[in-house]
């Protein structure tokens, strides 16, 4: 009688660790397409911002913000991509660095991909870390924008006329181009510099710069609107607080996506769209990020 007991006990144990083992692997599968189709899907964020200091030519100016794309792909030739930018109407494009990846770098990818944004509205790009690490493919990426008539903003500025209103569109190298052995903060002073000696007039004024997490500098310099990258939202983002990481900032990073305004200067952070070192992301899918400029009473 003992005997069949202990026996009937050790097979309920079995038969527990293998429904608990077809569980976990169940969750894991399950877990392991979520992320899959997360990863794949392509959010669109919708950011209104305002300013009295905006002419009023410029009431409704879209602006559609690509950030940190690590010549990545959705769907066959970024298909999926391309129809939601359109489906923007955008004024112009931005590409907030990181537009090649340093580690798995494929320059046509992210060529192809200009080649079809050029045709949909005038495209401004500045540099992302990545870009500083591999020089001979920034040439070529270069080289290739100059033949598509791309707006290339290396620590220079021009101006956008649109129905009789003039902005100043200013966009700055990474940091890592100053000094990559120093952080973003260790260059913010440099930054500053350049920012600065181009910000030298009353224009309502957007920076295009790669780094976030320097959003002080920024406000000292006197623009009104930056849109940023770098952070990819934190990658791994927790329920209820958000990033979990962010380089530079660290644990649970002040300025790793979204919209601030600290006075007068409001700061658009991308989530961006690609990966780079970790090849996923989860609860953070690649982001598209939509500015409509608006015009305040003073």
């Amino acid at each position: 009688m003992k005997f069949t007991q202990k026996l009937k006990i050790k097979n309920k144990r079995k038969l527990l660790k293998l429904i608990a083992g077809i569980a976990l692997a169940v969750v894991f599968i399950f877990a392991a397409i979520w992320i899959y189709f997360e990863n794949k899907r392509i959010d669109v964020t919708n950011y209104d911002v305002c300013s009295s200091k905006l002419p009023e030519s410029f009431e409704g100016f879209t602006i559609v913000q690509i950030s940190d794309f690590h010549n990545s792909v959705f769907d066959n030739n970024n298909d999926i991509l391309i129809k939601k930018i359109k489906a923007e109407n955008p004024n112009i494009i931005v590409l907030t660095g990181d537009y090649i990846d340093s580690r798995k770098t494929d320059v046509g990818i992210s060529v192809s991909l200009t080649e079809r944004l050029v045709r949909i509205a005038p495209t401004y790009y500045i540099t992302g870390n990545h870009e500083a690490r591999i020089p001979e493919a920034l040439d070529e990426l270069t080289e290739n924008f100059n033949k598509l008539g791309v707006h290339i903003l290396r620590n220079s500025a021009e101006e956008i006329n649109y129905n009789g209103g003039v902005i100043q569109i200013i966009g700055v190298d990474d940091p890592d181009f100053i000094a990559p052995e120093k952080n973003a903060f260790q260059n913010s002073e440099e930054m500053l510099n350049i920012i600065g000696n181009l910000n030298n007039n009353d224009e309502y004024t957007i920076l295009l710069s790669h780094r976030p997490e320097i959003f002080d500098t920024y406000q000292e310099a006197g623009v009104d609107l930056v849109l940023s990258g770098h952070a990819h939202g934190g990658q791994f983002r927790l329920p209820f607080l958000g990033a979990l990481y962010a380089p530079s900032e660290g644990l649970f990073p002040k300025h790793a996506e979204g919209m601030q305004t600290e006075g007068n200067m409001t700061m658009v952070v991308s989530r961006g769209l690609g990966q780079s070192v970790i090849p996923f992301r989860i609860n953070n899918s690649p982001e598209l990020v939509t500015v409509k400029l608006g015009k305040t009473e003073k």
